[in-house]
């Protein structure tokens, strides 16, 4: 493992002494008042909540509530311009005259509008920023108002379809599971493709795949991610790539996610209640799951079974889960402190009686104001459940004994399925994942002077996790007929994890005018972030009798195994932000310097550049294009990287017995002290334009990303005296695509109002270099390549043409002929593997559309798609190739027209060219319509607003691929990038119905 050296610890602690020194200017007392007022749209009145009130110059800010108000205290006397912004809104801004000790109102009213160059950022700098000065692309969630309408369970179910370029990749549809989140492709050979995610400003645990191993293979299918509570969540910001974020230096290549939580807003108390309750179903069973046949021997006849045979002997196979959550808060606050505190309850139910997700959560957000010239805001969030899982995949389950049902089995006790009956399936197994997890931070934000203001955060992510796989002992003597004597005497499989990050967060902004007409805002900062985790494992066999569930019960063989991991990274950074021309042209410029203590010894800190530009063309004296009323040209480049996995490029030694029965070591790992982090390098260029007096906006993004010093797994030479692999700098990768995102307020009159969302992203993704002379392909698992020309972790295998077959369709042996890659065919022993597809969508998007009828009826609707991916249909592959379940299978005279496809039914394995397929989808994602009470009604039964939605999810797929669900597959997948799509008896997508009442006090 590297160290950090005395010279570089000495260099971070003079850069963060004179950076906290600059900012230690005494505070001054200076006469203050308030403002207030309420922001509403132009010609309905609604009132918006969520918009974005500032006063200029002063760092002083507030978010609209439910109704609209907003205030904002200790705000400077004397004349000040206050702003207010709101995604999907134009900006709006009034000068008002402060009172000493008094209070200015100012109410506004803001007209849909497609683009907004005004709007505040706070993701990719070194402060809150407008979006005119941001050189790169910005996704924006504005989460409050999304949750309102779209029936959205999770953090990752709330961002696909809302940001292009950023996909979610479902491992399964049972209920607690989550999703891959993949972002402008895949830039890594081995390491993860995670993007990195933020919580009010504090970095947090961010793993996509953890709970018991109920996908069998090392699969498990709980996402960290979901932890956070929508509800609780104001707006999500999106930066993907190394342009926007180099000053989050190493490990953001990947992109990163910030999340905003509620705050509070001065005045009275206001409690907000929301109620949802639904249902989960697998639709439509009768028509995905296939017929299987069988038959007893050579001379019996063929049977078939069939979903509506299995079902009309054990009853309906698959249930419908109840989805139910409740959640409260309060709001509210004073001109020195605003509060917002939440919690909720959920138990979200599945298809299968042991699939139930159990969550509880909290949070509390503290504004302070102690004075004019400092704010403190504090976070603190908690959540705790249980989440219990169904095996599927690689582990078995319902899925599997029914998609490979037997019809040799219809006469057995297994009632036709192909190991165990559903019961005894949820006799046996228990799978569940409890946990715990707190996020808190603080932010303190000093103006010392007018032109200065620094800021520091504080801030910790505890998650402690227990992972449980637990068989007890089969006592009931029709049970034990489905398992192994192993499994009748029962085990428990148990891991503890739990996962520590820490951040501290320090930065500094001089705002200056140099001269006439330009503006400075010159950052420096320093960050230090640890992630430590400590893993606990026990297993224990054979329960003595029923009833008994803990290790220490168990009477057989035991286990025990104890290790932890840790990781930190100090990091540095200067920025220079130059307005020209009265703020119409912005050049930006920044470095930042890393240490992490994955790199090797010997390898030096490491340093990430960026620049950028943006002019805003539309607001030049010469622009005369009446048509286009907004247009903002943008560039941006920048650096960013990747760590090395803990202990890569460390030297390690493994424990062994010795002569004489004394404790000896072995050597295990060569380590590489020169190791160093993959270096991401994009260049971003685009623009904004706003059309028809900003009805019609449209933001277009072009990338392209080299990914050097990409880390291999490189084969160690026996001289040396260790085995395995060393881990290197040497590959290089190529991502570059298109971003679109296209805005339209179809309608804006006084009874209806219409707009349409519609985005579209490209990936091209490509190995250019493994690095090493005559080295051009890596296996990255089965059938799973990373090869030079290609994309990252693509399908490989042999491209069976043709085959001969004697006259009952017995393929004869070795006949068959394969692609020879150059148009020609060769003999299949000789034939090389052909590229047969990417793993990821080459294109996605989505398009949604909003339609609100006299001011209380809104109904959403969004269909997204996914294209140009290929995965392997594992359901097909396990029918009929390895069970002979298929058509087929038995009557193998009909397929002689497809001597390909016969071939491989009959070849055990030895060919999946034609397993693999497009997995291109489109689907109707969500639906929904909202009635909003007149207010004489919602104050009735005391409340000032009420709300009743009905909504649907999942609700019609277009697709034509074969298998069962194009959205399922393991989570696991290609080593490290996680890019493989294996689908396999995962429990699809279910379709929701879900009702909400939401109603504020």
């Amino acid at each position: 493992m590297g160290q950090f050296t005395r010279a570089r610890l000495a260099l971070v602690g003079a850069a963060l002494a004179a950076l906290l020194g600059a900012g230690a200017a005494p505070l001054h007392a200076q006469a203050t008042g308030s403002v207030s007022g309420r922001v509403t749209e132009t010609g309905s009145q609604r009132p918006l909540a969520g918009a974005q009130v500032s006063v200029a110059g002063t760092g002083r800010r507030a978010v609209t509530g439910t109704g609209g108000e907003y205030s904002i205290a200790a705000v400077p006397s004397g004349s000040q311009t206050v702003r207010v912004e709101l995604i999907g809104y134009g900006t709006a801004e009034r000068r008002v005259a402060v009172p000493e000790g008094g209070a200015a109102t100012a109410s506004f009213e803001l007209g849909q509008s497609a683009v907004s160059l005004d709007a505040l950022v706070v993701t990719g700098t070194a402060g809150g920023t407008q979006r005119r000065a941001v050189g790169t692309s910005v996704a924006q969630i504005q989460a409050s108002t999304v949750v309102e309408t779209a029936p959205v369970n999770s953090v990752q179910e709330l961002i696909n379809g809302r940001a292009p370029g950023v996909v979610i990749i479902p491992g399964s549809g049972t209920v607690g599971s989550g999703a891959r989140i993949r972002v402008r492709g895949i830039s890594s050979l081995s390491l993860s493709q995670e993007p990195l995610i933020y919580v009010d400003g504090v970095r947090v645990n961010n793993a996509q795949a953890t709970g018991p191993v109920n996908q069998g293979f090392s699969s498990s299918t709980i996402s960290r991610w979901n932890d956070f509570n929508p509800e609780e969540i104001e707006s999500i910001e999106i930066i993907k790539g190394p342009a926007a974020a180099t000053l989050y230096g190493t490990e953001a290549s990947n992109g990163v996610i910030q999340i905003i939580t509620k705050r509070g807003a001065e005045g009275r108390p206001r409690f907000n209640v929301s109620v949802k309750q639904g249902a989960n179903w697998f639709a439509n069973p009768e028509n995905k799951v296939p017929l299987n046949y069988g038959q007893l021997n050579a001379t019996a006849p063929i049977r078939t079974v069939d979903y509506a045979t299995l079902r009309n002997l054990n009853g309906d196979i698959f249930g419908t889960g109840r989805l139910q959550e409740y959640d409260v808060s309060m709001s509210g606050g004073s001109a020195g402190i605003r509060y917002f505190v939440g919690g909720g309850v959920e138990r979200n139910e599945g298809i299968e009686p042991n699939n139930v997700a159990s969550k509880y959560n909290a949070r509390a957000n503290v504004s302070a104001t102690p004075g004019s010239k400092i704010d403190l805001n504090a976070s603190a969030g908690y959540v705790s459940g249980r989440t219990s899982l169904p095996l599927e995949a690689g582990g078995g389950g319902l899925f599997w004994t029914t998609l490979f049902a037997n019809p040799n089995n219809l006469d057995t006790p297994r009632n036709g399925f192909h190991s165990a009956t559903p019961e005894a399936y949820y006799y046996a197994y228990e799978d569940w994942q409890d946990v715990d997890r707190f996020t808190g931070s603080l932010q303190i934000t000093h103006r010392p002077f007018g032109w200065l203001t620094h800021r520091a955060a504080l801030g910790t992510d505890f998650t402690n996790q227990d992972d449980v796989e637990l068989v007890e002992r089969i006592a009931d003597a029709e049970m034990q007929f489905f398992f192994t004597q192993s499994e009748i005497r029962g085990y428990k499989d148990m891991t503890r994890r739990n996962v520590y990050y820490n951040t501290v967060d320090y930065s500094a902004t001089a705002e200056l005018t140099p001269f006439e007409g330009i503006t400075s805002n010159t950052s420096v900062g320093a960050q230090y972030y640890r992630r430590y985790s400590e893993f606990l494992y026990g297993r224990g066999a054979d329960f003595p009798a029923r009833g008994l569930r803990t290790l220490q019960a168990t009477t057989g063989e035991r286990r025990n195994d104890e290790d932890y991991a840790e990781s930190s990274t100090v990091g540095v950074f200067v920025q220079e932000q130059l307005g020209l021309r009265d703020d119409r042209l912005f050049l930006t410029g920044a470095v930042r310097m890393d240490d992490n203590s994955a790199f090797g010894e010997d390898f030096d800190l490491v340093t990430y550049p960026k620049l950028s530009a943006t002019w805003v063309v539309s607001e030049e004296p010469f622009w005369r294009l009446p048509f286009v009323n907004t247009l903002k040209l943008r560039a941006a480049y920048g650096q960013s990287g990747q760590q090395p996995i803990n202990f890569a490029a460390l030297r390690t030694f493994s424990p062994i017995t010795g002569t004489g029965d004394q404790p000896a070591v072995t050597p295990q790992s060569l380590g590489n002290p020169d190791l160093g982090p993959e270096r991401s390098g994009e260049l971003e260029v685009g623009f904004d334009a706003g059309f028809l007096d900003d009805r019609l906006g449209l933001e277009l993004t072009y990338y392209d990303r080299t990914t050097t010093d990409a880390i291999l797994e490189t084969p160690v030479p026996p001289s040396s005296g260790f085995s395995g692999t060393q881990y290197i700098n040497a590959g290089e990768i190529h991502n570059s695509g298109l971003e679109l995102l296209a805005r339209a307020n179809a309608l804006n009159g006084r009874r209806a109002q219409l707009d349409f969302t519609f985005s579209l992203a490209t990936n091209k993704n490509e190995v250019v270099d493994l690095g090493r002379e005559g080295l051009t392909t890596i296996s990255a698992g089965t059938l799973v390549q990373h090869r030079e020309g290609y994309p990252v972790g693509s399908w490989f295998d042999r491209v069976v043409v043709g085959a001969q077959f004697n006259s009952a369709g017995t393929l004869i042996a070795n006949s068959e002929v394969c692609d020879d890659g150059k148009g020609g065919q060769v003999a299949c022993a000789q034939a090389p593997t052909l590229f047969l597809g990417r793993p990821t969508p080459s294109r996605e998007g989505a398009l949604s559309s909003t339609l609100t009828l006299f001011d209380n009826l809104r109904i959403h609707g969004m269909v997204d798609f996914k294209q140009g991916f290929h995965k392997l249909d594992g359901n097909l592959r396990v029918r009929c190739v390895l069970f002979l379940r298929c058509r087929e299978n038995f009557y193998r005279t009909e397929f002689l027209d497809d001597p390909a496809w016969l071939a491989t039914t009959q070849r055990a394995g030895a060919f999946a060219d034609r397993l693999i397929k497009d997995g291109s989808f489109a689907r109707f994602r969500e639906l929904s319509a909202t009635y909003t009470l007149p207010g004489s009604w919602a104050g009735r039964f005391g409340a000032s607003r009420a709300s009743l939605t009905v909504a649907g999810r999942n609700l019609w797929t277009w697709t034509d691929y074969t298998g069962l669900e194009p959205e399922a597959s393991f989570l696991g997948g290609t080593r490290g990038t996680g890019s493989a799509q294996w689908e396999q008896n995962v429990t699809p997508q279910l379709q929701q119905f879900v009702t909400t009442l939401n109603v504020t006090f």
